[in-house]
Formats: structure tokens, sequence, C-alpha cells
């Protein structure tokens, strides 16, 4: 396979040889690794198929490590910035004890901002999981729409948990982030119209002939931005450096922010610090993108912001006033999504 790519399952090559068959000397004792490699469509499958057992599987276990009923190991992301291209690489660990079983995963992944090799992809890399007996590199799945699929159903998470009214939701970017979390928040029953909008206008309305065909029952219609005049949700999926949305947001009781996971990108004007009550999905999210800036203004108390596992552990009182939550992107998802992949795989 030299010189050309597979999106098939890797097998490793067979103890004493390397990848190219080459002999290895008996005296260095090499074993091959054996592993799994699951591709884009076999992480979409499994997420999609039974989208309210997932959600379920996500709540039931942060709310488990919200209650001290799990041993969680998060360390924070690097992320190492790439000034030439405007990309990043990211290193995401994370290592979790629950219910008899350990999973420990690192997620290798790239901001692909000039995607000459990659077309169409800003996302790319692998998420790995390791035995957790040996050490070894046990499964390998491929990160795009795993990480989006996971955002997703994060941002589905927090419109159950912080949403006042949830009928009327808008997607404003209908990328793969904005079609998963309107799949997502479609699945949980509670959603009656979703709009989408996109600059690409013909990207909203193939998400909404997307996400009518897999949930009937919902209404599903591409939207500009400006003929949207309210909503009970608003959640942002975009790549751009400039704020989108500002107070009061379409009278949006919730909105969700899940495109500004980096320095140099940004979907909420600074006045949503001071006007709204501010969630995020973990605590890391304090270091990146939009809460980041407004910490560093004094504009955002640090301990003013409550996580998810925060919510679901005590879910917040009332005061009235909207509320924005904002995901950067977490390790813990990550490692949660490969669990449930995995658990899917081994039960087929």
């Amino acid at each position: 396979m030299t010189g050309k790519r597979s999106h098939h399952p890797f097998t490793a090559p067979a103890a004493g040889h390397s990848a190219a068959g080459d002999a290895l000397p008996e005296a260095f004792r090499v074993s091959p690794e054996p592993f799994r490699y699951h591709t884009e469509a076999e992480v979409h499958a499994p997420l999609t198929a039974n989208p309210g057992d997932y959600l379920q599987f996500m709540r039931r276990t942060l709310t488990a490590i919200a209650r001290g009923e799990a041993r969680l190991t998060l360390p924070p992301k690097q992320v190492f910035d790439d000034p030439a291209t405007g990309g990043d690489f990211r290193v995401m660990p994370c290592e979790l004890s629950y219910a008899g079983k350990v999973t420990k995963s690192v997620k290798l992944i790239g901001t692909n901002t000039v995607q000459r090799a990659v077309p169409d992809q800003i996302t790319v890399g692998k998420l790995f999981v390791l035995d957790p007996v040996e050490n070894f590199v046990s499964d390998v799945i491929e990160a795009c729409l795993l990480s989006s699929a996971r955002t997703g159903a994060c941002a589905a998470l927090a419109v159950t948990a912080l949403a006042r009214a949830r009928a009327e939701l808008v997607v404003v970017g209908s990328g793969r982030v904005g079609l998963y979390s309107a799949f997502y928040a479609a699945a949980t029953g509670s959603v009656a119209r979703i709009r989408f909008c996109d600059l690409v206008p013909e990207r909203a309305r193939r998400a909404a002939r997307w996400l009518a065909a897999a949930i009937p029952g919902v209404q599903c219609v591409a939207s500009p931005v400006a003929a949207i005049e309210s909503a009970d949700v608003v959640v942002l999926a975009t790549t751009g450096a400039a704020p989108v949305s500002s107070p009061p947001g379409w009278s949006a009781n919730l909105v969700v922010s899940l495109g500004a996971d980096t320095d140099t990108q940004s979907e909420l004007d600074p006045a949503w610090s001071r006007y709204a009550e501010i969630y995020c999905d973990t605590l890391d999210s304090l270091r990146f993108g939009d809460l980041r800036a407004w910490i560093a203004a004094r504009t955002a108390d640090p301990a003013a912001v409550s996580d998810l596992l925060a919510v679901l552990r005590s879910p917040p009182r009332d005061s009235g006033r909207p509320r924005v939550f904002i995901s950067t992107g977490s390790a813990l998802l990550d490692n949660l999504t490969a669990r449930y992949l995995m658990e899917r795989a081994g039960a087929a």
C-alpha cells in the first residue's frame, strides 16, 4: 500500500516481519500488536442508528461521573498552532474507569485549513484507544465524524438540560457539526421545527433534506440568517473569526456555541458575557476562544461558569436570564463515544 491511502481496516504484520515483509532477527523478539480500524462509515452508522440510545448512554455516564461514581483522569488538551496556515494539531488524552471497565484514549487531531490532500475536511486525525492492561493501541478510530457527532450530542444534552423551551431550533452553520447537533436535538422528541442557515445556501438545503428524511415528523427548512426573527434555541456551528451573535440573539432562551474552539475564532459578541448565564462542556473550555477572551478582558468571572457535569449533578435554578452554552471540544466526550462504539462493535 506504499504511496496509497486505504479506507479499509489495516492488518498488523505478522511477528518477526515489518510492514514491508522484511524478516527481523529473532533476537529482537518483536510481537504484533492487534488492533481494529474503524472507518468514518463505521463511526457514523452506530452513532445514528439509535440516537436516543447514544444520548442516553452519554447522559447516564456523565451523570455517574458528576456524582463521583466513576474515576476520571482528564488532563488539559494541548493545542499546537501553525501560524503559517491558521491550522493546528491537538493532543487530547482521557482515562475513565466506570462500571467495571477502563477506557484509555488519546485523540491526535488536526485543523486542516489548506485542504489539498484531504479536500473539504477541516477536521483530520485519529482517536487511539489503548488496551486497558497492556497499553498497546487496540482501536484506531477515524476522528472527523466522531468529533462532529460527539459535539452534536453535547449540544443536544445542553439543550435538554438548559433550554426552557426548545420547539423552535435555529442552526447557524450547516456543516457536519451543525447537522449532527440538529439530528440529536431532533431525536430528543422535543423539537418541532429546525431552520438551517449557511453562507452556502445549498449546504443548508442539503442538511434540511437529510434531516427531514432521517427523522420524519420534524419540520426542517433552509433559511437565510437575515430571515430569522426569533427562536427558542440557536446553535452556532461556524468557523469564522468574528462574532455572529450578539444579545438578545433572536430572543432565544439558549444559545449554544460550538465553533470557536481556538483563539483565532469567535462566535459570540463579548456583550453575552454580562447579558447571560454562561455554561460550558468542561472547564477546560475556559482556556480557549470566546471564554478565554472574556476572562482576559475581565468581563466574565470563571468562577461563575458551570460545566455540564455540574449541571447534571445539580440543575441550575431558573433566574429568567438567557443562557449561553459553549463547547470547545473535550477528550471526555471522545472517550465516551469511543466506549460506545466499541461496545456496539463487540456486540455485533
